[in-house]
């Protein structure tokens, strides 16, 4: 229970901030009509059916599973998402689900501004999606490279495309990292980057060109795993950069180097691909 409280005084805190900041002073009498949950909400599609059900768990459920897809149909927040219930057993591994996601778009626990009621209601979850506004200057900077990516043929040679020119932005150098922004910028030389900020770049990459892309890791190491060719496949463009080869690209396997959250990894296979394990 201190753990949803903290969630839910963080989000009022955050709110009632950029409410301040916003909102002029003669408007703040009007108020947004009170947010309710339908009970249509709580399951509009079981897309769970399409699913391997071998990945489901107690935290990696079907009614979990069913919201994020539900957001990931419908691609947006301004339609009402589904809910289901998540405690506070199980939130930190779905927050970190749902950053293992993040492309161009993230995703995040939504909590309506104007749903007046939300502290009776503490584990209720649904999943929201945008775009940040920090990334659309990133997104417009790589659109020739997405433009060239969309007339490859194969899946193949699309994302070998992306990995070679990340490496071209980017030296792979323990401890360092490059934001998004900072790599999908103009600068001149290659920026320093370690693991994760070279699997995050590709996470992006990906997104803008609609390839199914997540990040996957070991407890010192992190790359990515792709949807191409009919299966999913590790990508390890920090490796291929270091070595000035393909060494871990578009490979069935990475030996020596165990998941840290496999169940987790499975779940996501499925909510990106249904039947993709099977």
């Amino acid at each position: 229970m201190k753990n949803s409280l903290n969630r839910l005084f963080a989000g009022i805190a955050c709110t009632a901030l950029i409410a301040g900041l916003s909102v002029p002073a003669h408007a703040a009498e009007a108020q947004p009509e009170p947010y309710a949950i339908s009970a249509a909400q709580w399951s509009r599609e079981d897309f769970s059916q399409d699913a391997n059900p071998d990945v489901f768990t107690a935290t990696y459920d079907r009614a979990l599973y069913n919201a994020i897809r539900q957001t990931l149909v419908d691609g947006t927040s301004d339609t009402a998402p589904a809910y289901t219930m998540v405690g506070d057993s199980e939130y930190s591994a779905v927050k970190n689900l749902l950053g293992r996601m993040e492309g161009v778009v993230r995703y995040e626990h939504h909590v309506p501004e104007n749903f007046t009621d939300y502290w009776q209601h503490l584990d209720y979850f649904a999943v929201s999606a945008a775009m940040p506004e920090n990334y659309q200057a990133p997104f417009d900077f790589i659109q020739p490279i997405i433009a060239e990516v969309e007339q490859l043929d194969t899946d193949s040679e699309k994302v070998e495309y992306l990995n070679d020119y990340l490496c071209t932005l980017l030296a792979y150098k323990k401890g360092k990292t490059a934001g998004v922004t900072r790599t999908f910028a103009q600068h001149s030389g290659e920026l320093q980057a370690a693991c994760g900020s070279y699997a995050r770049a590709f996470k992006f990459l990906c997104g803008a060109a609609d390839i199914p892309c997540f990040t996957i890791s070991t407890d010192n190491h992190t790359w990515n795993m792709v949807y191409a060719n009919g299966q999913w496949l590790h990508v390890d463009v920090s490796l291929n950069d270091l070595t000035s080869s393909h060494s871990m690209l578009l490979r069935e396997n990475y030996p020596n180097h165990p998941d840290r959250v496999p169940e987790q990894t499975a779940f996501l296979q499925e909510l990106f691909v249904p039947g993709s394990t099977k």
